[in-house]
Parts: structure tokens; sequence; C-alpha cells
């Protein structure tokens, strides 16, 4: 199967506005003639703007992204993702109309599958889909993020619901007391593979608790020569100590 992904612009109407002109007639075709061409995935319109994501048959998924290059309907096409896939992300057809995307475990699956590929959009393109995906709070951040960064922990997660309390326990104690450097989390060993120790702190960070820093330049400190003191330099000379 392969997956196409697009963002487009709806056409300007009176008054210059966009308006999703025909959007109930979109989602009716796709109710309808979707499920026979085995695509799904999910549509939103928010902005001015469709979020699209079609899943299924290399064909069939090719066939009707050409109709909808096609479709006036539809204009500024922008198709950001076009990959194969092994599994769907969206089982079923979804519909969210002037509202965010849902996003729920399945869209959450679907950005951090596609991570990166959305880390590497430049400015603009991060403007325009971000009203269906901020980029900047999504967890779409490369592995080697945190290299070379310092992180703190400004809460503590709830450990009831961690499945290894003990050891997210010990790595939180380490995060609270001062910014500790990610690399040397990575190299104890301590906290698993640095995959693992990766994905834990980006959990950290999801949740708003954790505080990423860039790692401050060793500074050498100058130990000057301590100047004898005067007072104890008497008394020795008066104890014949010198």
């Amino acid at each position: 199967m392969k997956c196409i992904a697009y963002v487009s612009k709806a056409p300007v109407r009176d008054y210059s506005v966009r308006m999703p002109t025909g959007l109930s007639e979109i989602i009716s075709a796709s109710r309808e003639h979707n499920p026979k061409s085995q695509i799904t995935g999910i549509i939103s319109y928010r902005e001015g703007q469709y979020f699209q994501v079609l899943e299924g048959p290399h064909l069939e998924v090719d066939k009707l992204m050409a109709k909808i290059a096609a479709d006036p309907r539809h204009e500024d096409i922008w198709v950001f993702l076009n990959v194969r896939v092994a599994q769907r992300s969206f089982p079923n057809w979804g519909v969210n109309i002037f509202d965010f995307v849902d996003q729920g475990s399945l869209f959450d699956v679907f950005v951090e599958k596609n991570g990166f590929t959305l880390s590497n959009f430049d400015e603009y393109q991060r403007s325009r889909i971000k009203p269906f995906i901020d980029i900047e709070k999504s967890d779409t951040v490369p592995d080697t993020y945190y290299q070379g960064k310092n992180l703190r922990l400004l809460a503590w997660p709830d450990l009831n619901n961690e499945s290894n309390p003990q050891m997210i326990m010990s790595l939180c104690i380490k995060l609270t007391k001062k910014h500790y450097p990610f690399d040397l989390l990575v190299d104890s060993g301590e906290f698993g593979t640095p995959q693992q120790v990766t994905q834990i702190v980006k959990e950290f960070e999801r949740s708003g608790i954790l505080s990423v820093t860039e790692a401050q330049p060793l500074v050498e400190t100058m130990v000057s020569e301590k100047k004898p003191n005067k007072f104890y330099g008497a008394i020795k000379k008066f104890l014949g100590m010198r």
C-alpha cells in the first residue's frame, strides 16, 4: 500500500475569503467511493485549508490523487508525504470539519511515524501545516535532538502510570537536582538503550514537565594563589615556627 498526505487551499470566493465550498460533496463522495477502492484516511478543514491523508492500494490512491489535483475545489496543493506503507495509520475513514484533526492516539502515531519528514520542513512549510500539526509542540524531533543538551525536570510524572516506576524515579532524581547532560544519561546505560532514553525524555517534554537547554561550555576556573595571612604569620613567628 501507499500513503499520500497533502495540504491544499480552498478557492477564494467573494470578499477574498477562502470558504470550503463543496466540502459536503467531497465528504459524501469519499464515504461512498473510498471504501470500494479500499482507501481510508482522514480529512480536515481549517483556516482556509484542507488537510487529507489517503491510504490504500498504490493504483487506487494515485488515481484518487490525480482527481483531487484536477478538482477546482483545491488550489495550491502541497503533497508533503508520498510513501510506501505496510499497514494503515487510519483503518477507518474519518472526517473532522472546521476543527483540528483529532489529536487522538491514531493521529499521534501517524505524526510520530513520519516525524523525520515533518522535522525537516522549512519555516514556510511549518506555517502551512501548523493549523493541523504544530511541529514545535508535537513529538517530531529527531533522536539526535537531545544530544549535547542539558535536561531538568520541572515536575515529576505520575509514577503509577509507568511500567518501570523504580527506574523512572531514579531518572527523575537525577533530573531534578540540577541540569543534567543527556549524553551522560545515555552513556551510563542505567536507563536503557539510547533509543529508550530518548523516548522517555520525549514523553517528559511532551507532557510539559521537562526543560531542555543548550549545554554551557566548560569555563576553566583560575585558582589564585592564596596570600599568606599576616595574623597567622605573626603567630608562627612568635612561637618560633619560622
